[in-house]
């Protein structure tokens, strides 16, 4: 799992990525684990969520 968080991140820092982009990039197997992953991070101030364009974007 922390690996997955730092693959998220690596991700995101090139620019910010909706949902199922992020999944792609980070080779996560699942979109239901990237999400979780992605609101938990969201929790910790890693990273936020763009409501209007749908993209996450780094912290």
């Amino acid at each position: 799992m922390l690996k997955d968080r730092e693959n998220i991140l690596n991700a995101l820092r090139e620019k910010p990525l909706k949902a199922y982009q992020i999944m792609r990039r980070a080779n996560l197997p699942n979109e239901e684990a990237c999400q979780s992953l992605l609101l938990k991070m969201r929790d910790e101030g890693l990273v936020k969520f763009d409501i209007h364009k749908g993209h996450w974007l780094i912290g």
